[in-house]
């Protein structure tokens, strides 16, 4: 029983952190049209910093460590930055855009519990053509190395950000990810509205209304999700599609809400509550997409996930009034039976 974690979910202060999404790179090797990481920056955390980072995780509560970026499988040394976390014992999850991973598979798959692939089209055209770069028919081998070195302890998965230019290949990606034998496919919406995925107040992505929908193509896509959730009945009661059909009809109701045909679909999440995103140079933030609140470099770590800043954050997304909450994305919630359950 994780009795802190549960308190968590109860108050508005925060008595362990059993997730942390940790940024290992800004750098990225992939020029995707929804994303603004490219470059590493050259104050990134060292792998002295990381290691007693974890030290400081691993007190606090850690369960689950996901690996994001950028593009994580661009250091060197994150097959030792793995290795720093399994010391501890906790579930480690990798995000990567895949085009590394059959290269780099054999030096870190013994540390992960999961592997999360990136895959925006059904073809290469699309792919490619979202990803900016040819990247297709790479990462697909990396896929297929991940899911052959099964059984072991990694779990491989599939994760697609829904657009203009994919939301039509829905079902043929589904259908890609049962034949490439992986654990499960999720969905994702494109965010054209907040400072996240390195934007850092710049606006939102260059050209997006290449990537949200029209009218038309929104009433499109809702008789696409509806034939989905038709003919894939098995697939979401066994979970191989991570979504429930209302979650798929989230992401439609999404995009109406952009262009004004609809309200924003009502969020349920408490990502602050119980976990929190450490950037590659240390910046601790609430949720991927909520303001600065501390530095993670700091030794004090349960008085900075205490202080007035975060206390106040965590009271307006309870409450639910934040506007960035109500438009967004990304949501993230663990009841309190699933934290005192422990399952992170």
């Amino acid at each position: 029983m994780n009795f802190k974690a549960w308190l968590n979910t109860l108050s508005a202060s925060s008595h362990t952190l059993p997730i942390v999404i940790l940024y290992v790179t800004e750098g990225c090797n992939l020029r995707c049209c929804m994303c603004s990481y490219r470059k590493a920056r050259p104050d990134e955390l060292s792998i002295i910093e990381i290691e007693r980072l974890a030290c400081t995780l691993a007190d606090y509560g850690l369960r689950h460590i996901v690996f994001s970026g950028g593009e994580p499988l661009l250091r060197r040394d994150f097959p030792a930055i793995c290795k720093i976390f399994s010391q501890y014992g906790v579930q480690e999850t990798l995000l990567t855009n895949g085009l590394l991973l059959d290269k780099r598979l054999h030096e870190i798959r013994t540390f992960l519990t999961e592997i999360i692939v990136s895959l925006d089209g059904a073809t290469a055209g699309t792919h490619d053509t979202i990803r900016g770069r040819i990247s297709f028919e790479q990462l697909l081998a990396g896929i297929r190395s991940a899911v052959k070195s099964s059984p072991g302890p990694a779990r491989v998965s599939i994760r697609t950000v829904v657009q203009k230019q994919n939301y039509r290949e829905l079902a043929q990606l589904i259908a890609l990810a049962k034949s490439l034998g992986v654990r499960r496919i999720s969905f994702l919406a494109a965010d054209l509205l907040s400072d996240g995925f390195g934007r850092d107040g710049k606006g939102p992505p260059a050209h997006s209304d290449s990537i949200s929908l029209t009218a038309e193509e929104v009433l499109e896509f809702r008789a696409i999700v509806d034939a989905i959730v038709s003919t894939y009945r098995t697939e979401f009661r066994t979970g191989f599609i991570s979504e429930s059909p209302d979650k798929l009809y989230h992401i439609v109701d999404y995009f109406g809400a952009l262009i004004g045909r609809n309200p924003f679909p009502s969020n349920a999440c408490n990502a602050p509550m119980v976990s929190a995103v450490i950037t590659s140079t240390g910046d601790l933030l609430p949720c991927y997409f909520l303001p600065r609140f501390g530095d993670a470099r700091e030794t004090n770590l349960e008085q900075t996930l205490n202080n007035d800043t975060i206390i106040d954050t965590r009271r307006k997304v309870r409450d639910y009034v934040l506007e960035r909450c109500q438009t967004c994305v990304c949501t993230l919630r663990k009841s309190s039976v699933a934290a005192l359950l422990d399952r992170f």
